[in-house]
């Protein structure tokens, strides 16, 4: 094994211990709560019959295919249901992609301790990463699914016509399409690439790659179409996502791009920052792909790190504006955590683009006990920082919780939002919660996007779990419940339906610290 390959390894082992560590050990300074789709997935997961976890994703339970419910079951059911341990599971899975990203990116490009500093610099700097890697969803899984189909194809670039890659494709090509449905979005943008490499190349190769696509598209059709037509109900009359707009477009991309504070970037006098890096990001790639594509085709075909960086940008790039048009003519699914396989094409992107420019420049990129010295301190640091971020990331708004405790316990409490309904009702035994099924207040113009979906979703918990605190419209009367709790929020239409219909009377408003929230006593009338 050369210097290179045993620096590279080390390194390897360095950046998953410290990601795998830092974030681990900062579940346990932090509260424990699991949010809305956390819930549904652990739902899923402790469920004792896989038969019956197959069924209930597809009930609109979860909008995912199957296979990491049946992962995590398998896991879970294995070793240990316990939340934290199924997160942990899930740092786990993101810090081995990144390990593994390492590997492949500085078997391509070089330098691994440059690879190392740049490589974990962004994935820090990316706040996305953190809420991501630490939850019970599909999103970990997504991104190494997401890495081994991008390794496939680096390896189909040059090797056109190798059986064994071809059929590595047809499988890690399923197994991102039965990951997460955004997978399809990257097969179509992978699949456009290697048509312009047989029209470029006149190579009748590629043509056997194109048609290892179709098996892809034959295989998810008869293994998961029925079921995936099924799920897209949920998404009726629209899609909980908001349709894209010029910021949103913007802000939306930049959460896949590293910077110094994503919060400061929520301020209205920053909002043009997402902006900028964007177009940075994009300048630099056809800058540098311009710089490159100079030389003669035999050259460009011999560069594998080029081919692989002129495949990062095409992929990250056109998933992001399938996912656009999708969005625009059919329903909005433009949302950042869809497109998190994408960061690793970012990365590489950074990564070549510097190995580039350091050529260009004449800097030096010397590997010595001063610098591993130095490597081991930044490494340290930022699994300190890694830790300090995590704990202070809060997916569940608890504001909520403090407004419950004056509450008197006798009566019950509803609430107009899975996302609150379903962490109550998982984690707070003491607080009889519940959520009345109305899909007319649910469809009313104006009402939240999210509104109709979680209507659907708790619908489904409903039937699927039998959970008696979802309650449906009709069993919302005096003789069920004569006097009860609201927790209204500003921005969902629910309670006020009854209150003005004149079937409910507020007794009085408590006092609760949360914007856009209020506690209302309330009993029937007569």
């Amino acid at each position: 094994m050369t210097r290179q390959k045993k620096i590279t390894l080390l390194l390897s082992i360095t950046l998953f211990v410290m990601l795998a560590g830092s974030l681990i050990t900062s579940l346990f300074f932090k509260e424990p709560w699991l949010w809305m789709d956390e819930v549904l997935s652990y739902l899923l997961i402790s469920d004792p019959s896989i038969a019956h976890v197959n069924e209930a994703v597809v009930s609109g339970m979860d909008a995912n295919p199957p296979f990491f419910a049946n992962l995590y079951w398998f896991i879970g059911h294995t070793i240990s249901l316990n939340p934290q341990f199924l997160r942990a599971v899930s740092i786990v899975i993101f810090a081995l992609t990144i390990a593994l990203f390492y590997r492949f990116t500085t078997t391509l490009v070089g330098t691994p301790v440059t690879n190392f500093v740049l490589i974990t610099a962004i994935v820090s700097l990316t706040y996305l990463n953190i809420t991501l890697a630490t939850q019970i969803r599909a999103y970990s899984v997504f991104l190494l699914a997401g890495l081994f189909y991008f390794v496939v194809l680096q390896r189909l670039i040059a090797s056109p016509a190798n059986i064994k890659w071809l059929i590595a494709h047809c499988l890690a090509g399923l197994l991102l399409v039965l990951t997460h449905n955004f997978g399809l979005f990257y097969v179509a943008a992978s699949g456009a690439f290697f048509a312009i490499l047989y029209l470029w190349s006149r190579q009748r190769a590629y043509l056997l790659v194109l048609a290892t696509y179709g098996l892809i598209a034959l295989g998810w059709l008869l293994i998961w179409y029925s079921s995936f037509a099924i799920q897209t109900e949920a998404g009726k009359p629209h899609s909980w996502i908001p349709i894209p707009t010029f910021l949103s477009f913007f802000t939306t991309v930049g959460e896949l791009i590293p910077t110094i504070s994503s919060a400061l970037e929520r301020r209205p006098i920053f909002l043009v920052l997402p902006l900028l890096r964007v177009v940075l990001v994009s300048v630099l790639f056809i800058y540098i792909a311009l710089l490159r594509l100079n030389k003669n085709s035999q050259a460009i075909w011999d560069d594998k790190a080029l081919m692989v960086y002129l495949l990062a940008g095409w992929i990250y790039m056109a998933t992001i504006c399938i996912a656009l048009l999708v969005s625009l003519v059919h329903t909005s699914v433009f949302i950042s955590r869809y497109q998190w396989p994408s960061h690793l094409l970012l990365i590489y992107q950074f990564v070549y683009a510097w190995s580039l420019l350091r050529d260009r420049w004449h800097i030096p990129a010397r590997v010595s006990g001063w610098n591993m010295q130095l490597v081991s301190v930044y490494a340290l640091l930022l699994a300190g920082f890694l830790f300090y971020q995590n704990r202070k990331v809060v997916i569940f708004p608890g504001g909520v919780l403090q407004g419950l405790s004056q509450l008197d316990k006798r009566y019950p409490v509803f609430v107009e939002s899975a996302h609150y309904f379903l962490p109550i009702w998982f984690h707070d035994k003491s607080t009889n919660v519940h959520y009345v099924l109305d899909w007319q207040t649910a469809v009313r113009p104006g009402n939240m996007l999210n509104a109709s979906v979680e209507h659907k979703i708790l619908e489904a918990v409903r039937n699927k779990y039998q959970v008696s605190g979802i309650m449906p419209e009709k069993s919302f009367n005096r003789m069920v419940v004569p006097h009860f709790y609201v927790i209204d929020e500003g921005g969902i239409y629910q309670i006020e339906q009854f209150i003005r219909s004149g079937q409910v009377r507020v007794i009085r408003q408590l006092p609760i610290n949360l914007s856009g929230h209020r506690i209302l006593e309330c009993t029937f009338r007569s």
